[in-house]
């Protein structure tokens, strides 16, 4: 019997070859996804025009075609002639959607006729490879996996293609290059940014006042406060003055009730907590996703990056121990010298260990490796500034999973004059437990210093006032809160039930594929970056008005969830391949038809370069053009602007907006011709400057 053994990727093969060996087969690579779908012309060669229509093929489905790109042919070679002579197939690929589609297509392009089987990994050590291995199943047991895989892949190439074109047509302003793209995750992504944007255009800061009362008892002093909830703040000053300085000169008994309390640590992070948290750095999501995956894949220090979910199997219980002891000895690392022995273990959907929690996934939060952990000290000296930063971060959350729980005092101290109750409170640490793992990472006030005072003691108030304060607008995404809005799409649904149904989804898009959609975002020019901070750009914003004046529903990410919770059913199977695709082609068809009754009435909109170079000659036109201006505006074209597309695009912008024209020239110089006067050399760098010497003299 011969077997072959199919993987992701060179580095992947590799590390299967170092833990099994042949005895499973030979093994051999792909590289990525070697097979596409068929673009809309090679399925219908009228598609070719760019039209309104939906581009679903009239078999439903996209047939996949050999991707003959990158060298990937002689891959298709390889793989086909190894399977024609072979009885049984391993897909040793990634977990994942992904992986399913790219080992099974393999499978099913080459029509093999013999035993398929899977094997599943979350860690690439020789260990759990071998594990994995020992423990393969057929590989119709994950036919759900590839179908949930195979219903994305065809929804987006004919909902997004679709949907582009028409846009594109009906949409594209003539300043831009190539087609105004639409997606089915990107564009609700899109409309999330220029939401924002559009409350930020939106918003005027108003001042509003809230209470406070400063009590004494003997020599000490404590302002208690009473903060009006949002809907019933005070905005007139002298109301609010009214109603609290009538208080000075109160005595009454304060009321003072401290707690015990007790705070369990927050879950392993999975990849959109690691990038929400390394957005704090300055990270884009791609970066934190490459690191990640360079941890995993390179040094194999930590498991597979691309999480989709913060727990961890209940058999991982069995590891914690071992876990705490190795990342304790690690050299140099700062969280090694926790004060805890043992781990705490938390089950169940409220802890870090659960397999009710992980139905439906296909891995697991990001943790340390425990496979390597003999390894950690060796490899950590090996790592890069920002893979020690990302470690750091994966390790610390882990440790803090099983660290024991914080115990800390609350104390209230608060009275109560009126039918307002004025307080403060503050926290006294008792034991740090699993806070000590965060270390700077912890942003928990640790303490808060209230006066020594006894329930039930008279007070006075020394003064009562008021305290102006402003509304804030709110704050612009960071791709990391970004993601976050992604991932949460379920708050912006206006209907209650809506909102809370699709808080069992897991937003739109995918952990693996959410850093793409922004990066595409930015090089379209719909957003872009500010501070650090995404904003969204002219050319989004144009498009977002029209689109929520047209098609709102491409914009709302509570509508894509439904969609994406539709996906994620395949997987259990209370959805059907053919019934969501249909689903979301009937919302294309929808878009499409209010795009083509619209015609081409073009977004008037100038697209910015941001200032950068697109490292491509200009044209002989734009160059002619550019020099016509600077003749008409007597400017000089920087040597290296005359060298570059993009900057001479936006140079030309700068300045032919205020560039007179030859025919106001001529005019202009009949004048001066005619009553003997001398045009200023200013005026004729301006076509309002003219046009104001112009109405002056003629």
């Amino acid at each position: 019997m011969k077997t072959v053994v199919i993987c992701e990727k060179p580095s992947q093969a590799r590390n299967v070859r170092d833990a099994v060996g042949d005895r499973y087969g030979k093994i051999l690579a792909a590289r990525g996804h070697l097979f596409r779908l068929a673009m809309p012309e090679e399925v219908n060669p009228e598609w070719k025009k760019w039209g309104f229509e939906v581009l679903r093929p009239e078999s439903g489905f996209y047939p996949f075609v050999a991707d003959n790109s990158s060298g990937k042919k002689e891959v298709i070679q390889e793989l086909r002639k190894a399977l024609s002579s072979a009885d049984t197939v391993i897909i040793a690929t990634d977990c994942d959607r992904e992986g399913q589609a790219i080992g099974e297509n393999i499978v099913r392009h080459c029509d093999f006729k013999g035993d398929v089987f899977r094997v599943m990994f979350s860690a690439e050590d020789p260990k759990t490879l071998r594990e994995a291995f020992a423990n393969k199943q057929s590989n119709a047991e994950y036919e759900k996996l590839y179908q949930a895989a195979f219903a994305r892949v065809q929804a987006d190439q004919i909902v997004n293609l679709s949907m582009t074109r028409a846009a594109t047509l009906a949409l594209k302003p003539p300043s831009i290059q190539g087609a105004l793209g639409i997606g089915r995750v990107k564009t609700p992504t899109m409309g999330i940014v220029c939401r924002r944007e559009a409350e930020l255009a939106a918003f005027k800061p108003r001042d509003y006042f809230d209470l406070f009362l400063d009590v004494t008892e003997g020599t000490e002093t404590l302002r208690l406060k009473w903060n009006a909830p949002e809907d019933g703040r005070f905005y007139d000053k002298a109301q609010a003055s009214a109603i609290v300085e009538p208080l000075a000169g109160w005595e009454g008994v304060v009321n003072v009730k401290t707690e015990r309390k007790k705070g369990a640590p927050p879950k392993p992070m999975d990849l959109p907590a690691l990038q929400q948290h390394a957005a704090r750095w300055g990270w884009t999501a791609k970066q934190t996703l490459d690191t990640a995956q360079a941890l995993y894949e390179t040094h194999k220090i930590t498991t597979y990056p691309r999480a989709e979910t913060r727990y961890l199997p209940e058999v991982e219980i069995d590891n914690a121990g071992v876990m705490l002891e190795a990342l304790r000895k690690l050299p140099d690392w700062p969280a090694r010298g926790v004060g805890w022995e043992g781990p705490t273990i938390r089950k169940g959907r409220s802890g870090a260990f659960s397999d009710a929690g992980l139905a439906g996934a296909s891995h697991h939060a990001v943790v340390p490796n425990v496979n390597t952990r003999l390894e950690w000290g060796a490899i950590y000296q090996k790592l890069s500034d920002d893979e020690r930063k990302l470690f750091d971060a994966i390790a610390r959350s882990y440790l803090a999973a099983i660290g024991p729980d914080w115990i800390y005092d609350r104390t209230e101290i608060s009275v109560q004059p009126d039918d307002r109750r004025f307080a403060t409170a503050g926290v006294v640490n008792i034991e740090l437990g699993w806070r000590e793992a965060m270390g700077r990472e912890d942003s928990v006030d640790s303490e808060s210093v209230l006066p020594g005072w006894d329930d039930g003691i008279t007070v006075t108030v020394a003064e009562a006032g008021v305290e102006k304060k402003t509304t804030k607008p709110p704050a612009r995404y960071t791709e990391g809160s970004l993601i976050k809005g992604m991932q949460e799409a379920w708050r912006f649904a206006e209907d209650p039930a809506q909102s809370a149904r699709l808080k069992e989804a897991k937003g739109i898009g995918t952990p693996a594929t959410r850093d793409t959609i922004i990066e595409g975002l930015k090089k379209q020019g719909l957003i872009e970056v500010e501070k650090k901070k995404l904003k969204a750009s002219e050319l989004g914003m144009a498009v977002y008005t029209i689109l929520q004046a047209e098609a709102p529903e491409i914009l709302d990410p509570a509508a894509t969830a439904e969609m994406e919770l539709a996906l994620d059913e395949i997987l259990s199977a209370k959805n059907q391949t053919d019934q969501v695709v249909s689903a979301l082609v009937d919302r294309a068809m929808a878009f499409n038809k209010k795009m083509k009754s619209r015609g081409s009435r073009q977004i008037d909109v100038k697209v910015k370069t941001n200032g950068g170079a697109s490292g491509t000659q200009p044209s002989k036109a734009a160059v002619s053009f550019a020099k016509k201006i600077a003749k008409a505006v007597g400017r000089t074209i920087p040597k290296e602007t005359m060298k570059d597309r993009a900057l001479l695009s936006d140079w030309i912008d700068q300045h032919k907006s205020d560039a007179p024209s030859d025919k106001q020239v001529g005019y202009a110089k009949s004048i001066s011709d005619r009553k003997k006067i001398k045009i200023p050399p200013e005026s004729l760098q301006s076509r309002s400057a003219l046009s104001a010497w112009i109405s002056e003299h003629a």
